[in-house]
């Protein structure tokens, strides 16, 4: 259990400059969670004593808001670090973590972390970039919310999931059900159908699973450099 703990720290960009000995001083006990589908996390409000490394599964990040649905500000895939407001002490959560299926995370002690970074500034400074560009990317993405039409988001994320191909034929596959795709996108799942609908116009092409065929990888870039916005995940 420990070592599963461990092997998901050192494969982290941050935390897998560490000595395995320093990373089990950090972990909690139990080193490591299995959440079943739909359980949380932690809730918005609850005391932030926990930073979470996620193993498997994917996670939703939500804000509640009285008299209005849940905002969902992110998906969360293996490899996310969840709950940095346990970085600073006597915090409370901002937002409310919550699993889409069944999930392991690595379990980080909130306040020895935060004795640890205090002697060690160089992991604080990797800490402090990495929180940073995870609010670039998040602010990134809800303002593209806002200015975009739904077949515009859904053309700049399936060019995302195709970053690093050079084009042509190709398939990608969502990384979550199309009623989680609809919510990150900021619309219902029948505007979701819509948007792959007029995208058909162009090669691409979606059944009932998580597959999604781009016929013609080029011309889906070509539509989002028409448009003026970049796809996710490429380089400018």
């Amino acid at each position: 259990m420990l070592a599963d703990a461990i092997a998901a720290l050192k494969s982290h960009q941050v935390f897998g400059v560490l000595p395995e000995d320093d990373l089990a001083g950090l972990l909690d006990d139990p080193p490591w969670r299995h959440f079943g589908p739909g359980e949380c996390l932690f809730r918005q409000g609850d005391p932030a004593n926990r930073l979470y490394l996620l193993m498997a599964g994917q996670v939703e990040l939500a804000m509640l808001r009285p008299g209005c649905s849940p905002e969902i500000l992110s998906h969360l895939s293996p490899g996310a670090a969840i709950g940095a407001d346990s970085l600073i002490p006597g915090n409370r959560h901002a937002a409310t973590a919550q699993t889409v299926g069944e999930c392991r995370a690595a379990v980080l002690h909130g306040a020895r972390l935060v004795g640890f970074l205090d002697t060690h500034f160089d992991l604080t400074l990797a800490m402090i970039a990495e929180m940073a560009g995870s609010l670039h990317g998040l602010v990134k993405e809800i303002t593209e919310l806002k200015l975009q039409s739904t077949t515009e988001r859904l053309a700049s994320y399936l060019a995302g999931l195709a970053a690093g191909h050079r084009g042509g034929a190709i398939e990608v596959r969502l990384p979550c059900e199309k009623r989680l795709l609809a919510e990150r996108l900021g619309m219902e799942p029948a505007t979701l159908s819509r948007a792959f609908a007029k995208l058909r116009e162009i090669g691409v092409e979606t059944g009932r699973g998580d597959r999604v065929a781009i016929n013609d990888l080029a011309e889906l870039r070509h539509l989002c450099e028409a448009l003026d916005m970049p796809a996710d995940g490429e380089m400018s």
